[in-house]
């Protein structure tokens, strides 16, 4: 009889950090299409309203940097650092992000839906009614980050980590989990809670959700 391996615990969240030493500090005033950046530093470029396609950053790092209101579909960001960048309204859907951390970004609305994003890093930033409809997501952290109203409907989600975060009306109907840490953070989801299938709640998470799991369910809570 052979014994059996304890399986290795799974690890949740980001842990691949991105490579941005040895940085070139340029100065960038607009996008094209299929414009492609590498192992270049970008402080304070107003790109606001841009639009164009298949555009790729890779080793770079990025610092007050606004791209409010863009249209950046297929974009990709590989091995990218930001602090407070600005993405409000965006258009990036269809993104791929691998090894990324976003500092302080707001993101308030920004679609990326159908995106792929994997060893990505959210700390402090503001993802309000982001759009992340159908995308896949593959050890990423949200720390400190705002998430109301925030879209995961059908998208996939494992090994991801939301630590304190606020999750008011977020709805993750359809979606699939796996190893997805929710402890620590507001949850009064909007849509199907059972959504949650594959999550790791605390104790005080499950009370608050229980009505809910119940009506769904189509249990009846009654008190003589």
């Amino acid at each position: 009889m052979t014994s059996r391996r304890p399986s290795s615990p799974v690890a949740i969240g980001a842990t691949q950090p991105p490579d941005v030493e040895g940085l070139e500090r340029v100065v960038l005033d607009g996008l094209e299409a299929q414009l492609e950046l590498e192992g270049v530093q970008i402080e304070s470029a107003s790109l606001g309203g841009a639009d164009a396609g298949s555009v790729r950053f890779e080793r770079t790092h990025l610092q007050d940097v606004d791209l409010s209101g863009s249209r950046l579909r297929a974009l990709r960001l590989l091995d990218v650092a930001g602090e407070r960048i600005d993405a409000a309204n965006g258009d990036w859907g269809g993104a791929e992000l691998r090894r990324v951390h976003l500092t302080e970004a707001r993101l308030t609305g920004l679609d990326l839906s159908e995106a792929r994003l994997e060893e990505v890093s959210f700390s402090g930033c503001k993802l309000d009614y982001a759009n992340l409809r159908y995308s896949v997501l593959r050890h990423v952290t949200f720390e400190d980050c705002v998430l109301d109203g925030a879209d995961f409907q059908a998208a996939s989600i494992e090994a991801t980590r939301f630590s304190n975060c606020q999750l008011r009306e977020a709805d993750f109907s359809k979606a699939e989990l796996s190893h997805v840490d929710l402890r620590g953070s507001e949850l009064a989801l909007a849509g199907s809670v059972l959504g949650l299938r594959g999550a790791i709640v605390d104790s005080l998470q499950l009370m608050e959700l229980a009505g809910a799991l119940a009506h769904e369910l189509g249990i009846a809570v009654e008190d003589d």
